[in-house]
């Protein structure tokens, strides 16, 4: 009778990561069909965990609608928020152009403004009977869209004394078209339980095609990492052209309050 013996050992391995920082701006800019002031963020790159980005000030931006230059000014309590003229709203169909000028450096990024489709009716479900207790599943939509619930039951008797982190909640929808394996595999998230008398106040924003591109990109590094067709990290698709990474959007956004009973 022979016996075979296998044995291992293992070795911890110190691993000296090499990156290398780029001189690039970070971008977030978005504008609505409502009144303003609509905001534009200028920053550095992060390259540390949970850090704090460091604004961007001095720069020009304006926002060229295909007929006039829409001039930004830089909010004088933010460095880096470039806030917009008084008056100044997008509009559904029509095209934007952000442009940027920082130094020497020359951004620019086009988007378009799509129409929202109405809300459509939650489905809701009792969870628990003493104390009643429910569940909501928020539809998707039939095009790409955010859907923002902020959830209120402060008022609802037996919780006026309860703190806020116990009677409000914000969650978050997101329909994005295209094939998607990982949305078969994405983690799941918080179940918000509430009582019946809830006040939603809901907001509903249209995506275009090329803003649902760069959200696709975001939730494959962050909420959907980890699937079985995961996606290798980097830089979310951006459509500025430049020295800059992030992305420019127009949304129209509509907005309601609901009670749930």
């Amino acid at each position: 009778m022979a016996f075979l013996i296998l044995s291992s050992c293992s070795e911890g391995i110190d691993w000296e990561l090499q990156y290398q920082e780029v001189d690039l701006l970070v971008v977030e800019g978005k504008i609505t069909n409502e009144a303003g002031p609509h905001e534009i963020m200028l920053s550095l790159p992060l390259y540390e965990m949970n850090g704090t980005p460091e604004p961007v000030s001095g720069a020009e931006v304006e926002i060229f609608d295909g007929q006039s230059a829409h001039v930004f000014g830089e909010d004088p309590a933010r460095e880096g928020i470039y806030l917009s003229p008084p008056g100044f709203s997008g509009e559904v169909g029509k095209y934007y152009q952000l442009r940027i000028r920082h130094g020497s450096r020359r951004i620019s990024a086009v988007t378009h403004m799509v129409e929202v489709t109405p809300m459509k009716h939650p489905f809701i479900y009792l969870v628990q009977e003493d104390p009643p207790r429910l569940g909501a599943v928020i539809p998707d939509s039939d095009v790409p869209a955010i859907v923002r619930w902020e959830m209120d039951w402060s008022h609802v008797p037996g919780y006026e004394d309860a703190p806020d982190t116990a009677t409000h909640a914000v969650v978050y929808h997101y329909t994005l078209n295209g094939v998607d394996v990982n949305k078969l595999f994405k983690p799941s998230q918080e179940q918000i339980r509430f009582p019946p008398g809830t006040r939603v106040f809901r907001e509903k924003e249209s995506v275009n095609a090329w803003y649902g591109e760069f959200l696709r990109g975001v939730l494959s590094e962050t909420d959907w990492r980890g699937g079985m067709f995961d996606v290798l990290p980097g830089n979310a698709r951006t459509n500025m052209q430049g020295e800059a990474i992030g992305f420019f959007t127009a949304a129209q956004v509509i907005r309601d309050t609901i009670v749930i009973r």
